[in-house]
């Protein structure tokens, strides 16, 4: 008999891969779905879809209680709202699941980021266990630590730690394809400073390939970063663009980069973040096999995503 997940987020960029290879790996999949675009896209995959969000705690209480694995990717990311509801939400829905696997043993995986810790001062990776760092708009490791410490009440959770840079299969929502759009709305590709500060980035299917490990071989309270590569820079992020949409390449100020952007988007694109994958690798096999984001960029998946926003930008100006 197939087992049971359930997933949050199951719609998303990341979601939809998770279920499509949770799907292939065996599992019956039942995915939240707040729309009838939604319904149909979980539909074609071979999902049930469940229709409703992260504040019905009943039903996310009921779905897991059926449920032999759980996975937790859905985030309100309206960031108009104050952080600290956006985190409070992330956290009353991680009780209401946590709630239906209560003493069950099975597992929850949740998902949070990498981009929350302080950098090595000497430009070197961190692992799971380096502090946490200051942010103006908090941080979402009050929701991980929150989430762990359902622990205790016989739940297998666990903790996936995603880069600031999730890419691949032409997606058009994530930050990657934003700088993109940007870069063709500007008619620039700009960086702050010399540029020469790492990221860290993992392909997506190599993402949900991990919640999938995890789900089999995680233990209790276990966190893990879920990176694939750790070296690329924001100056060869920006060139790479500028290569794939044909525009110049420049640095900016911090200052410039606050006016351009604003605080969200300025302070995110100046986070230096080199996240280690080794324990994950060590731990749970993981070999993350995806192509690099800068191929993506000038010769992937990306290529389509440009020549779209092109299109939307020469459509837009002929209104």
């Amino acid at each position: 008999m197939s087992q049971k997940a359930f997933i949050t987020g199951a719609t998303g960029f990341i979601g939809r891969v998770v279920t499509e290879l949770a799907i292939k790996e065996g599992y019956a999949v039942r995915g939240l779905s707040r729309h009838d675009e939604g319904d149909a896209l979980l539909k074609s995959l071979g999902a049930t879809p469940v229709r409703g969000d992260l504040n019905g705690t009943d039903l996310l209480t009921e779905e897991s209680k059926n449920a032999d694995v759980v996975f937790h990717l859905a985030f309100d990311h309206d960031f108009s709202k104050p952080y600290e509801q956006l985190v409070n939400l992330d956290k009353t829905a991680v009780s209401a699941l946590a709630k239906g696997l209560e003493g069950s043993g099975k597992p929850l995986i949740v998902t949070h980021g990498t981009a929350g810790v302080v950098p090595d001062p000497n430009g070197g990776e961190t692992d799971e266990t380096t502090p946490q760092a200051d942010h103006p708009f908090g941080n979402r490791e009050v929701a991980e630590r929150y989430a762990l410490t359902f622990a205790e009440t016989g739940v297998r959770v666990a903790s996936i730690r995603l880069p600031q840079y999730v890419y691949g299969r032409g997606n058009t929502t994530g930050f990657a394809a934003q700088l993109i759009k940007l870069a063709i709305k500007s008619g620039e590709s700009v960086y702050v400073g010399d540029g020469e500060y790492c990221f860290s980035d993992v392909y997506v299917d190599d993402a949900a390939q991990l919640y999938l490990l995890a789900a089999k071989n995680a233990k209790a309270g276990d966190i893990f970063n879920g990176t694939g590569h750790t070296t690329t820079t924001y100056k060869a992020l920006a060139s790479a663009i500028s290569d794939a949409v044909e525009v110049p390449a420049r640095s900016i100020t911090k200052d410039e980069a606050f006016e351009r952007w604003g605080p969200f988007l300025s302070m995110f694109i100046g986070i230096t973040n080199r996240a280690s994958n080794r324990k994950a690798i060590d731990r749970l096999g993981w070999k993350p096999v995806g192509p690099g984001l800068l191929w993506e960029v000038v010769s992937g998946s990306y290529v389509a995503v440009a020549e779209k926003f092109k299109a939307d930008a020469v459509a837009a100006s002929d209104a």
